[in-house]
């Protein structure tokens, strides 16, 4: 009879309703609003200085109207990572993990739909955000009388679209780096080595090597519409390429991640 008691009634972790549930708590988590709209504000305000301040840039070879006008979405690289990473700490930092794992005991359906939620999510806002950004810079730098450029130029809606998928991969990473440390602090700080602190120390180590790290990734390939390197072992991956890595970074966190939380207890 005690069986009967403790199992869970049909349907009750079916993946519609857990995928619901995450939804809510994306919703409800009272950091997101302040962590998007933060996003938002400082990103297009980084977006609108740059693409004003664009006559020191006129005449250089590398000069990109694309690449500037999103130049505010490294801001969201960051910002990003603190959203994914929150997404799967906050549990852990309030004890919630508890009941959410007694509510949905299938781990593997639990985490599934929490990385579907967070790669949704991130994918959404990041690519609305983006071509805000792009729309919002050339409105900056027409203004201006600057060249300009739209999203029939070369290269420009791929720009515009890959940026805002490297974001999402970007907080895809931090959120497997969360599954690993389990604390938001941790999750946070290990992000913003690998992808801040990493590339200044590589430049010491092996600076051919800086092409192959995320920031430079986002900055100097998927951004770019114009080559922006040196050329010879220097020169940036292709945006094929640098997404391709993005991918793969992402992939290896969600992996360690996801081995160690079927693994590990609450």
């Amino acid at each position: 009879m005690s069986q009967l008691t403790l199992a869970p009634p049909a349907g009750h972790y079916r993946v519609r309703d857990v995928v619901k549930s995450e939804i809510a708590k994306v919703v409800t988590l009272p950091s997101t609003a302040i962590i998007l709209g933060v996003t938002v504000v400082v990103g297009l305000l980084v977006t609108a200085l740059v693409t004003h301040n664009a006559v020191y840039h006129l005449g250089d070879p590398g000069y990109d109207p694309t690449s500037m006008a999103l130049t505010g979405l490294v801001v969201a690289g960051l910002t990003g990572g603190v959203f994914g990473a929150l997404l799967i700490t906050a549990e852990y930092s309030s004890g919630t993990i508890r009941a959410t794992l007694s509510a949905t005991p299938r781990r593997p359906v639990l985490l599934a739909a929490k990385i579907g939620v967070t790669a949704a999510a991130t994918v959404v806002f990041c690519e609305l955000l983006s071509f805000v950004s792009f729309f919002l810079g050339q409105a900056v730098l027409s203004g201006k009388g600057y060249p300009t450029a739209g999203l029939a130029s070369p290269g420009a809606l791929r720009a515009v679209l890959a940026t805002g998928l490297c974001i999402a991969l970007l907080a895809l990473m931090s959120f497997g780096i969360g599954l690993i440390v389990r604390n938001t602090a941790g999750a946070i700080a290990g992000f913003a080595g690998v992808v801040f602190v990493l590339p200044l120390v590589m430049r010491g180590i092996s600076r051919p090597a800086v092409r192959y790290l995320p920031t430079n990734i986002l900055t100097n390939s998927v951004m770019a519409t114009v080559n922006q390197g040196q050329g010879g072992p220097f020169q940036p991956v292709s945006p094929a390429v640098g997404l391709g890595l993005m991918v793969l970074y992402a992939a290896v966190a969600l992996a360690v991640g996801a081995a160690l939380f079927l693994k590990r207890d609450a």
